[in-house]
C-alpha cells in the first residue's frame, strides 16, 4: 500500500466517525473479545448469502459491506463507494469506489466485483433485494477499475439507493462466479468478504462463530479485536446469558426484546431503547381470500381488536396504540394527522351486521352474506410473543362473532405461506425498519407488485406505490409516503397493533461507546469502530 493510499485509508475512517460526531475509540487489547448472542436464525452454512450471515451480520457490516450504508439515523453514508451521482432522469447511478479495499484473501475489490454482485443477486433472486433487481435492474457498466454505473429500467435510482443498495453485500467474483446455487453453497471460501471482520471458524457443538478484526479494512481497523457470536434456541436463554455476563449484547436482525422482559435484566444491563422505524406487531390482510378482501370486514376487525391490551401484554408499557396510517412516527415522512385506532366492539358488530355477516344458525358465529360458514385462520409468525398476541386477537374477534382460529406453523411454513404462496387470510407479524424505509412506506407487505410480497391489486394503491418508487428526490418521496399512509388509514390493508421504541439490551460493565441506531439497537457497523474496553 502506498503512503498516499494509507493516508486516504485512515482519513476515510476518521471522516465517517467525525461525520457522526462519534469519539474515536482507543486501540483494543488483543484479548478484547465482544461476545454477542443470536436467537432468530441458527447457523446452518458458513455462507455470506444465507441467514444469519445475510441479514443479522451483514446488514450491520460484519464480514461483508455494501456500496453505501446506513448512519445511526438511517440516512445514507459512504461505504465501498466514497461518492456517487444520480442521473437527472433517475435511471442510473455512477458510483466511485474506494481504491484500497481488499478481499480477506488479499485480492483487490474492483468495479468488476460490484457489477458481478448486483447481477448475481438479480440472477439468483436473492431475497427482497434480488427480486427488486430482477424487476428493475437493467445492467451494470464497469467504467474503470473503481467506477461503476448501475442502470435501471425505470426511474428508481433514489428508491434503490436508500434501501436495496444499502443492504446488498458486495461479494467476490472470483469465489461466487463458480457457484450456481448460492443458498446451498458450503465451500471454505463462502465467507470471504471485504468487511471489517474476518470469519475464522465455527464450533458446531457450541454453536459459536469466531471472527477477528481485519487490520487492513479500508475504513480503518475496528476497535473490537474479536467477536464470538453464539446461537441460543430461545430468547429466554439468550437474555439469561446476557444477565449473567456470558454475552455483551445481541446481534440479531430486527429482533427487539418485548417490554415484558425489561424489568428482569439486571443492573449491568442497559435497555438500549431506540426509535423504532419498524412496527413490532401488525396484522396484514390477504386480498386473495374472502372475506379479508372486503373493506367492511377489515374495518370491523380494526374496531374489534383492543390494541391497548396487546400493548400491556406484549410491550409492558413500552408501546402505544398506533394510528390507522400504519407507519411508525420514527419513519421520515410520517403523517401525524391520521386517526388513532379505536377499540369499539359494538361498532365492529354494527359494521358486520350492515355488511351481511350475521349469525344465521344461532351457534354464536357469523355466516357470510350468502349463508356459507366462515372459519378464518389467523397465522402468526413463529415467535412465542407473536403467537401469544394472535391468541389474544383470536379471543377478541370471537367476541364479535367471528369464527377465527390460530394457525400455528413452523418458521419455514410461515415463510412459505406469507412470502411464496401468499395464501393467508390474516397474518400476525411485524415489519422491519428496512421494510418500512422502502420507497413504498411498508406497502410492500400488502401490494402485489414486482419485488414485493403483498396481495392487493387495487389500481389506486398500485398508482400510489409506483409514484413513490419513481420519486426523483427525497422531498417527492416524503410526499408519496404521506399519500400511502392516508390510503392505509382509509382502506386498512394492514393494521399496526403496537408502536413503540425498540429494546436492544447490552451490558455496560465490559464495553462502553455503544452507538444507538434507529430501529436496530446498539450493535451495528458504527459500534465496531467506537467501542472501548472498560478495563482499558
Amino acid at each position: 500500500m502506498t503512503s498516499n493510499s494509507l493516508m486516504r485509508h485512515v482519513a476515510y475512517g476518521l471522516l465517517l466517525l467525525l461525520a457522526l460526531n462519534l469519539p474515536l475509540a482507543a486501540a483494543a487489547d488483543d484479548d478484547n473479545v465482544l461476545r454477542l448472542g443470536l436467537q432468530k436464525n441458527e447457523f446452518k452454512l458458513m455462507n455470506a448469502l444465507v441467514r444469519p450471515w445475510y441479514d443479522s451480520a451483514n446488514f450491520f457490516g460484519v464480514t461483508h459491506v455494501p456500496l453505501v450504508t446506513f448512519t445511526p439515523e438511517l440516512n445514507i453514508a459512504p461505504c465501498l463507494a466514497e461518492d456517487w451521482e444520480i442521473a437527472a432522469d433517475g435511471k442510473s447511478i455512477v458510483f466511485h469506489l474506494v481504491n484500497n479495499a481488499t478481499w480477506h484473501d488479499g485480492l483487490p475489490v474492483t468495479a468488476e466485483d460490484v457489477a458481478f454482485s448486483l447481477e448475481y443477486w438479480k440472477k439468483n433472486q436473492l431475497y427482497a433485494q434480488g427480486y427488486w433487481y430482477d424487476s428493475y435492474l437493467d445492467h451494470v457498466d464497469v467504467i474503470d477499475d473503481y467506477t461503476v454505473e448501475v442502470v435501471f429500467k425505470e426511474p428508481v435510482a433514489v428508491a434503490s439507493l436508500i434501501t436495496e443498495l444499502a443492504t446488498t453485500s458486495i461479494i467476490p467474483e472470483h469465489v461466487w462466479s463458480k457457484v450456481d446455487a448460492p443458498r446451498d453453497y458450503d465451500g471454505d471460501d463462502g465467507m470471504i468478504g471485504c468487511g471489517p471482520f474476518i470469519f475464522e471458524k465455527y464450533d458446531a457443538d457450541a454453536q459459536v462463530a469466531y471472527l477477528k478484526a481485519d487490520p487492513n479494512y479500508f475504513a480503518g481497523k475496528p476497535s473490537v479485536d474479536r467477536i464470538e457470536w453464539c446461537y441460543f434456541r430461545t430468547l429466554d436463554s439468550l437474555l439469561l446469558a446476557l444477565k449473567n455476563g456470558e454475552i455483551d449484547a445481541m446481534l440479531d436482525y430486527y429482533n427487539p426484546v418485548p417490554g415484558s422482559y425489561a424489568a428482569g435484566l439486571g443492573a449491568d444491563v442497559e435497555l438500549g431503547t431506540v426509535p423504532d422505524v419498524g412496527v413490532p406487531l401488525h396484522l396484514v390482510f390477504g386480498f386473495r381470500q374472502y372475506p379479508t378482501n372486503q373493506s367492511e370486514f377489515r374495518e370491523a376487525v380494526s374496531y374489534a381488536i383492543d390494541c391497548q391490551t396487546l400493548v400491556d401484554a406484549i410491550s409492558a408499557g413500552y408501546g402505544t396504540v398506533p394510528e390507522k396510517g400504519y407507519s411508525s412516527p420514527a419513519l421520515p415522512g410520517y403523517r401525524s394527522d391520521l386517526p388513532k385506532l379505536e377499540y369499539d366492539p359494538d361498532k365492529a358488530k354494527e359494521i358486520l351486521d350492515d355488511a351481511g355477516f350475521k349469525d344465521l344458525d344461532g351457534d354464536g358465529f357469523r355466516e357470510a352474506p350468502d349463508g356459507s360458514k366462515l372459519r378464518i385462520p389467523l397465522t402468526p409468525y413463529a415467535q412465542p410473543h407473536i403467537v401469544r398476541a394472535a391468541e389474544v386477537i383470536d379471543a377478541q374477534l370471537e367476541l364479535v362473532g367471528l369464527d377465527v382460529y390460530v394457525e400455528t406453523l413452523s418458521s419455514d411454513a410461515v415463510s412459505q405461506k406469507a412470502w411464496t404462496d401468499r395464501d393467508y387470510y390474516m397474518m400476525v407479524g411485524y415489519s422491519t425498519p428496512y421494510g418500512n424505509l422502502l420507497a413504498d412506506s411498508a406497502s410492500n407487505y400488502y401490494v402485489d407488485l414486482p419485488g414485493m410480497y403483498g396481495t392487493s391489486t387495487d389500481p389506486e394503491l398500485i398508482d400510489l406505490v409506483e409514484s413513490a418508487i419513481y420519486s426523483e428526490n427525497m422531498d417527492e418521496l416524503m410526499e408519496h409516503r404521506s399519500e400511502i399512509q392516508e390510503y392505509a388509514a382509509e382502506e386498512l390493508p394492514i393494521i399496526a397493533l403496537i408502536w413503540g421504541d425498540a429494546i436492544y439490551p447490552y451490558r455496560t460493565d465490559r464495553w462502553e461507546g455503544w452507538v444507538p441506531m434507529y430501529g436496530y439497537g446498539s450493535v451495528n457497523y458504527w459500534t465496531w469502530f467506537n467501542l472501548e474496553s472498560v478495563s482499558g
